[in-house]
């Protein structure tokens, strides 16, 4: 016996109400009962492209339906069943096996069984294809054009209102959020502050209400250019990875207000981007890579002793690595726990007395001529790329080109990166020595302290054990440390 399956389809419903579905359902019903059928089965999408490739719930369990035996497909226009030539010929494919009609409101009925049913079903999609493919080219320029003018793009976002209007309770949160990042604390570290009881509410997308922030969404915000009040735009393929998303290029500023400075926001992203955040064992410890060798000059790493040498228990040391042919080089441990709380209470006692360093002259400067750096290298990577379409440069006059901008860029990050730490200091309760021995015990993460250690230290150096005083005692004369001025 045939089956009858009635499809709605929308591609876009920026309200929720299903007001264009509906309107499809109704025109459908109608057809039904013109064709004398009665209580057919509906599958619907709502707010599903059949063009962007997405999967389409409703349109999936149709064609499991469509499995159990021969079926009449009733739909508003084929567009709406299908807009991709593929999804057809994974229709037709079903007909070997069940004999499939399509009625349409608009456009008729055609038989898949036949070949002349086919041919127009083909030249159909192929002209659906064509019109989403063009539609996409006006919306991408379109969408370029508005980001040149600086204008607000899409909806409410987190710290927003439609149209670029400022939440001022969303946007203190993400003022405390950069805040906490530029200070020295991690994704997860914020992720957690913000999960806290209490905590503030979690943007939601749709009809999802997980009620939790994530480190994805975190991440996100922070290197967003909005909430600087920038403009970016990069119209990213199916294939780009999230991460790269959203670091997108900034064309200039936006029509809205800013709830962090542009400088913020480039070190936010350069800190993302700075080879010292890569996770790793300088990241897992709080002094590796801090601690010079006196012997060689080399930084100390985080780890156990080696199989075969004195065994105690499974406490942790720091040490200097050898290398073949650098014989000055490797030999030298000292106990991890005794070297970390001398440098913590070391740390506490020096912010807890209040005479920290000042800015270094002419840093502000350094932060503004590595911006104006990147601007200027990324203007020119433009004006290369109209040379070359317009045929002044040849392919390997402007691979060079760029591969010289991509060098200014990236070293103009790393000053922007190294310049972060110094808002290590920022918010932390200095002065109050009760204070700071409770956050440094339970609420700073290991980045964090590390990046003030980074800040207040000048040198930090490990001498050899003296002969007749090696072991696994810790030996404070063995430490030098200096404060910066």
């Amino acid at each position: 016996m045939e089956q009858v399956v009635v499809y709605l389809r929308i591609s876009e419903d920026r309200t929720g109400a299903e007001a264009g579905v509906e309107r499809q359902r109704q025109d459908c019903l109608e057809l039904c009962v013109r064709l004398g059928i009665t209580d057919p089965a509906v599958f619907m999408d709502n707010d599903i492209s059949a063009y962007s490739g997405k999967k389409r719930p409703g349109y999936l369990d149709l064609l499991e339906r469509v499995k159990l035996g021969p079926s009449r497909i009733v739909a508003w226009h084929v567009d709406r069943l299908y807009r991709r030539p593929r999804e057809l010929e994974d229709l037709i494919d079903l007909v070997e096996a069940h004999p499939i009609r399509i009625e349409t409101v608009k456009g008729g009925a055609f038989d898949l069984n036949t070949h002349e049913g086919r041919l127009m079903a083909r030249q159909l999609v192929a002209i659906a294809s064509y019109e989403s493919g063009h539609k996409a080219d006006r919306i991408r320029r379109a969408n370029q054009q508005k980001a040149e003018r600086g204008d607000w793009h899409g909806g409410a976002k987190y710290g927003y209102g439609v149209g670029g209007v400022l939440i001022p309770e969303e946007a203190a949160v993400i003022r405390e959020m950069a805040d906490r990042f530029l200070a020295g604390q991690s994704v997860r570290q914020i992720t957690r502050w913000l999960n806290r009881e209490g905590g503030p509410v979690p943007p939601s997308k749709g009809k999802s209400r997980l009620n939790m922030w994530h480190e994805s969404t975190v991440g996100s915000i922070l290197c967003s250019a909005r909430i600087s009040g920038q403009r970016a735009y990069e119209p990213a393929s199916k294939t780009t990875a999230t991460w790269e998303r959203r670091d997108r290029a900034i064309l200039g500023p936006g029509n809205w207000e800013a709830i962090i400075t542009p400088e913020e926001t480039a070190r936010i992203r350069a800190v993302f981007n700075h080879p010292d955040r890569r996770v790793g064992r300088s990241s897992k410890s709080l002094l590796a890579g801090l601690i010079t060798c006196a012997k060689c000059g080399n930084t100390l790493v985080s780890s156990g002793l080696h199989r075969g040498e004195t065994s105690i228990g499974k406490r942790r040391f720091y040490r200097c690595l050898p290398l073949p042919g650098r014989p000055e080089r490797g030999g030298l441990v000292v106990s991890a726990h005794g070297i970390e709380t001398l440098v913590s209470e070391a740390m506490i006692a020096r912010l807890a007395a209040t005479t920290l360093p000042t800015t270094a002259p002419g840093a502000d400067a350094g932060v503004s001529a590595a911006m104006e750096q990147i601007t200027a290298a990324r203007q020119r990577m433009e004006d290369m790329a109209r040379d070359y379409g317009a045929g002044l440069l040849s392919r390997t006059e402007l691979h060079a080109a760029k591969t010289a901008a991509t060098a200014t860029i990236s070293n103009a990050e790393l000053v922007l990166g190294r310049s972060a730490k110094s808002s290590a200091l920022k918010g932390i309760p200095i002065g109050d020595e009760e204070a700071l021995r409770a956050a440094w015990e339970v609420e700073w993460s290991i980045p964090q302290k590390r990046a003030i250690i980074a800040a207040l230290i000048d040198t930090l150096t490990v001498k050899p054990a003296e002969p007749g005083k090696r072991g696994a005692r810790f030996r404070p004369e063995r430490v030098e440390l200096t404060f910066k001025a």
